[in-house]
């Protein structure tokens, strides 16, 4: 069975990408294969789920490179509380006919990461 293994995402400003990304989602920067090309592996529970690319890129470089990414919170309250206190902007719904809820947080470069938790019943 398919399953997602991991996201790339292209950046020129890789600390602030790896800042935000640790500050929302708790990842750690971590071994990464000696490519050719500059990048960072981040992980999650020991898998290093993001890949980042540096590029040089000054123009037509597409906002957030991808339209988000979506992880599962298991705590919700304890995120909320990370995701306020990093400065991030945010906003967070409900998924209608659902018991789950969505929080989405922008980033650098036009980054959206979608948070997805079980609402109180």
């Amino acid at each position: 069975m398919p399953r997602l293994d991991h996201v790339t995402i292209d950046t020129r400003d890789a600390p602030a990408m790896i800042g935000f990304l640790q500050a929302i989602l708790g990842v750690k920067e971590g071994y990464r294969p000696p490519f050719p090309s500059p990048g960072h592996w981040l992980y999650l529970d020991d898998h290093p789920v993001i890949h980042l690319s540096l590029t040089s890129s000054s123009t037509d470089f597409p906002p957030g490179i991808f339209n988000h990414v979506a992880f599962s919170l298991y705590e919700f309250a304890p995120a909320l509380e990370r995701i306020k206190a990093s400065g991030y902007r945010y906003e967070y719904y409900d998924i209608p006919d659902t018991d789950l809820g969505q929080v989405f947080v922008y980033g650098p470069e036009g980054v959206k990461i979608e948070l997805q938790y079980p609402r109180p019943a």
